[in-house]
């Protein structure tokens, strides 16, 4: 989600596969946002990647790709699929699905949702040998949510498991002021990302620049039911983070400070 400069440095230092399935996210067109992609692509391409890369964002997004990549000869080893972002979904892939909205910046800019695919419902064993199918791979297929066949019958996973549990939802706000409409957008997420440029006491510049405070970034999580916040993009005039993180928590106490390089686990929603 974003590709400022250095992002291929990052994601070869985290280990991501430069040959995997994935999706790239662009929120709006900011250097800060924007300029690390070339650069990302290229690196793709040196590692001889061959499998279609699906990229969201702004339409003018694929205009500036186009020329630069003719400009650069960048002679690309796979295929770019370019998804325009509006709102509604705007891409479905194997394990998860993206939908987006509108954000309030100083230009046209996206804010994105990221739901993971349901889940099948817990397995009972018990219904399994009650059917007569043999435990190993046939008990791994009906957990993975496929159907088996036993002696020319057929069952499906539902047969065997409870109701399919939800997957998890991530939602990200690339540069925003808040909205009502980002706070239905993001109802009920896992985990939010959120800008968090400016502490409260600069709130004057975040409305100037169209950005959010903590406290503001705080107040969209709270009313729309997050389970956790994720403050980042923060103003290169704080040395620290923690008043930021200081102030949000007085209104959503489970909120933290995002951070190159950091991990994050995010829990399933309950069932």
């Amino acid at each position: 989600m974003d590709c400022g400069e250095g992002v291929q440095k990052q994601v070869i230092g985290q280990g991501i596969g430069l040959n995997k399935e994935m999706a790239i996210l662009i929120t709006h067109l900011h250097g800060d946002h924007v300029t690390g992609l070339l650069g990302l692509l290229q690196t793709m391409g040196l590692a001889q990647r061959k499998k279609p890369l699906a990229i969201v964002g702004p339409p003018d997004l694929l205009k500036w790709l186009k020329l630069t990549s003719r400009l650069l000869h960048m002679g690309l080893t796979f295929p770019i699929q370019f998804y325009p972002a509006k709102t509604g979904m705007v891409l479905k892939l194997r394990s998860f699905k993206v939908k987006a909205t509108r954000a309030v910046h100083s230009i046209e800019a996206y804010s994105y949702l990221v739901e993971e695919n349901p889940r099948p419902g817990e397995f009972h064993p018990e219904k399994a040998r009650e059917l007569g199918i043999p435990e190993g791979k046939l008990w791994s297929r009906l957990q993975k949510g496929r159907s088996v066949t036993v002696k020319g019958r057929r069952y499906s996973s539902s047969d065997v498991t409870g109701p399919r549990r939800p997957g998890r939802r991530i939602g990200y706000s690339g540069d925003t002021r808040p909205s009502l409409r980002l706070v239905r957008f993001f109802r009920g997420c896992d985990l939010l990302i959120f800008d968090s440029t400016f502490q409260d006491s600069d709130k004057s510049k975040a409305v100037e620049r169209k950005h959010s405070t903590s406290v503001e970034a705080a107040q969209v999580a709270s009313r729309a039911q997050a389970r956790r916040l994720a403050l980042t993009h923060f103003s290169a005039r704080y040395t620290r983070s923690s008043t930021l993180v200081r102030e949000a928590r007085s209104l959503f106490p489970n909120t933290f400070a995002a951070a190159d390089g950091m991990t994050v686990s995010v829990d399933y929603p309950p069932s």
